[in-house]
């Protein structure tokens, strides 16, 4: 069944039927089914729907991707990107995560999309597509942990200077700020006992700063911008001359509110009833994160005082800047708010962490992937997770550091390519579902019918429309090189970047 060589020469409609036949002979339906597929039951399923949607919300945390991305939609449209654009994405979202929610339906399995592959595509490319699906799956993992390593980095980094305005910022202090991280929620990882706790204040903990905030900028902000300037303000100072094309690039800030949405799917061995629960935590991510981004966007854009500043402030942290000029200068207060994101950040990089490194033990069970031996080992009590494939994991992690610390360039770039990474890994699977006339051997409860034609058909095109516009730099007059670094890390991963 594997991405090397295949387990079994069942068909996919004979493994389904297989577990009928023998689900009833075993206590656990779940591991029953997996079982039907040919992979031995190996972690415990302490996950209920909260903890996985708890993971699924706190990777994507889409208020928290404004707090980050704030000034990549401000020079790309301003205010409207996350008023309109927002709209926009969401709506996308839904049907990508649909379109996921059925596949994780009607094939539970850890390694999502990758052996989703297995199950749909013709047995001439089989092996050739499921590993390309794996790879640029756990590469767009890779980089998102990254690319949160570093807001933690920076968030810390920001706050000293913020209270001492004579340190200057260099690039060795958000990277030393970004190993400390990677290093500390190494840690936070290594044991299922406490991981679904652990997920869920990370839910709590999100949703607590976000309302803090939110309501903090606008009880104590000096003044309010109008809702004209709220609503109707696009600006356009990237250099590009065409405004359709610079509010798309925009978008990108949104679109990471959004992403990573096949988190919850790598979790279907540790959660009973994969097949109902995944598809419900995917949608409620997509739900969850819609409501708190929007709202999030609107106290911000209505609390903010003096836009040039947030973007140029010294501490490189723009939302602290913000922060402190919403609450009238007391700087106290803005640290305090900033670590609330700082907090949240760090249960964003735990689930990370657990998404990623479920992602590569299954891919590993598979033997796609080198010392597949090792990383396919789950690791014993007080353990309970496949440790080698995190230990992996979070070592390349350390390693995409070293790339921000030598070029700020390569690195953002990077930062771009891991969102058109995830996506490739979607349209994958789903390209083949529709190729197969929308055929499934045995459907899930989440089969969505002939709707199915239109969600699979929107990621498809969405997915091809990100890969265009996204490889563009966001800034006209950007270096000649951002181009061509994206475009290396979408056509070589594995072998050259990582």
């Amino acid at each position: 069944m594997g991405v090397g060589a295949e387990k079994t020469a069942r068909s996919p409609r004979e493994a389904d039927a297989e577990v009928v036949d023998r689900g009833a002979d075993m206590r656990n339906f779940d591991d029953a089914r997996l079982s039907g597929l040919g992979y031995k039951p190996e972690l415990q399923r302490k996950f209920t729907l909260l903890s996985c949607l708890a993971v699924g919300f706190s990777i994507s945390n889409s208020w928290f991707a404004v707090t980050g991305a704030l000034t990549t939609g401000i020079g790309n449209g301003g205010s409207s990107i996350y008023m309109y654009g927002a709209i926009l994405v969401a709506l996308v979202h839904v049907c990508i995560g649909a379109s996921l929610g059925e596949l994780a339906s009607a094939y539970p399995n850890a390694g999502g999309q990758y052996y989703w592959v297995i199950r749909l595509a013709p047995r001439r490319c089989r092996a050739f597509l499921s590993y390309l699906t794996g790879v640029t799956a756990w590469a767009g993992a890779m980089i998102t942990g990254a690319s949160v390593a570093l807001v933690i980095g920076q968030g810390v980094v920001g706050i000293i200077i913020l209270c001492r305005p004579e340190i200057v910022y260099e690039q060795w202090m958000g990277f030393v700020g970004y190993q400390i991280a990677n290093i500390l929620v190494f840690f936070l990882n290594c044991s299922n006992r406490f991981l679904p706790g652990l997920n869920k204040t990370s839910l709590y903990i999100s949703l607590a700063s976000f309302l803090t905030i939110t309501l903090a900028v606008l009880i104590a902000s000096p003044k309010k911008a109008s809702a004209d300037a709220v609503f109707g303000t696009y600006t356009n100072s990237s250099g590009w001359d065409n405004d359709v094309v610079a509010w798309i690039l925009g978008l990108l800030g949104v679109n990471w509110g959004f992403s990573c949405l096949d988190a919850c799917v790598h979790m279907a061995e540790e959660i009973p009833h994969p097949e109902k629960n995944i598809p419900k935590a995917i949608m409620g991510t997509v739900a969850i994160g819609f409501i708190t981004s929007w709202v999030y966007s609107i106290a911000i854009f209505f609390s903010m005082q003096d836009i040039l500043s947030v973007i140029t402030t010294p501490t490189m942290v723009p939302i602290l800047e913000l922060f402190r000029q919403a609450l009238r200068g007391n700087i106290p207060g803005a640290v305090f708010l900033e670590v609330l994101v700082v907090l949240t950040a760090i249960g964003c990089l735990m689930s990370i962490h657990t998404w990623q490194s479920r992602l590569l033990w299954s891919f590993a069970r598979d033997r796609g992937f080198p010392f597949s031996s090792h990383l396919a080992i789950v690791a014993g009590a007080p353990y309970s997770v496949p440790l080698w494939s995190h230990l992996f994991s979070c070592f390349w992690i350390a390693v995409l550091g070293i790339l921000y610390w030598v070029s700020t360039t390569a690195f953002f770039s990077l930062l771009t390519g891991g969102i058109l990474m995830q996506y490739i890994s979607y349209m994958i699977p789903v390209s083949l579902l529709l190729i197969r006339g929308r055929r499934i051997s045995v459907p899930g409860p989440f089969y969505m019918g002939r709707w199915g034609w239109f969600a699979n058909g929107v990621l498809v095109v969405w997915s091809l429309f990100t890969l265009v516009f996204y490889s563009f730099p966001l800034c006209f007059g950007c270096d000649s090189n951002y181009l061509q670094l994206r475009s290396r890390v979408l056509v070589r991963p594995g072998k050259e970047d990582f």
